[in-house]
């Protein structure tokens, strides 16, 4: 476990495109974060997202109330692995965005088409439709710190085409729109490879910025 922000651990990297796994924690309460195989082979090895996420959980002394992914990528959804943090977390609702159905069924999951904000601890959590890398990308706002997926930021360009740059311009908008609307401050960023971490960001200047067709690879 690796405490990243207040309320954010880092449970470990998975796959051989390392998807981290996260838990956001507050006040007895949490959220588990992304649902990854173990392999994209097609052979399940190494330890098990559940049974680590369950450890950090105990060791933290909280409840896991909620099933998150950031977004229906092969490297990030697993049904075996939801299934085992399904059975690890029988109290846990998932809670997903609707393109996630096909790959998640419909026997208990709750899912949204635009957002939702749900309650860890008394402590807002919110999820943000915002497609950019994916038709399905779901932002994840805890304590001030925003996990952006698999996002390029400080470009509209993305390494997965089949999102218009329409809709992702409209995307970087509504994440500014979500911070007018609600006033929330969201200072931190984190992408969910856990391979960008920026502390002290003005949040709608960054998501202006993405907005700007540059090439950086």
């Amino acid at each position: 476990m690796n405490r990243w922000f207040d309320g954010v651990y880092l449970v470990g990297r998975y796959n051989w495109l390392q998807t981290g796994v996260w838990v956001l924690a507050h006040n007895g309460e949490a959220a588990v974060l992304e649902l990854p195989p173990t392999s994209l082979v097609g052979v399940e090895f190494g330890p098990g997202p559940a049974a680590d996420a369950a450890a950090v959980a105990h060791e933290l002394g909280v409840a896991v109330k909620f099933l998150l992914c950031t977004h229906a990528h092969h490297d990030h959804f697993s049904t075996r692995t939801f299934d085992a943090m399904r059975q690890r977390f029988p109290e846990a609702a998932p809670v997903l965005q609707s393109g996630f159905r096909q790959l998640a069924g419909d026997s208990g999951p709750r899912y949204f088409d635009d957002g939702a904000t749900l309650f860890v601890g008394g402590e807002p959590l919110h999820l943000v439709h915002a497609p950019k890398h994916s038709h399905t990308d779901t932002m994840v706002i805890f304590r001030g710190a925003a996990c952006t997926g698999d996002w390029e930021l400080n470009t509209v360009r993305t390494v997965n085409e089949r999102v218009p740059v329409e809709a992702r311009v409209r995307s970087c908008d509504r994440m500014i729109e979500f911070v007018t609307r609600t006033g929330y401050r969201v200072h931190r960023v984190y992408s969910v490879h856990a391979n960008d971490r920026r502390d002290g960001v003005d949040f709608p200047a960054l998501m202006a910025d993405t907005r700007t067709d540059r090439r950086l690879w």
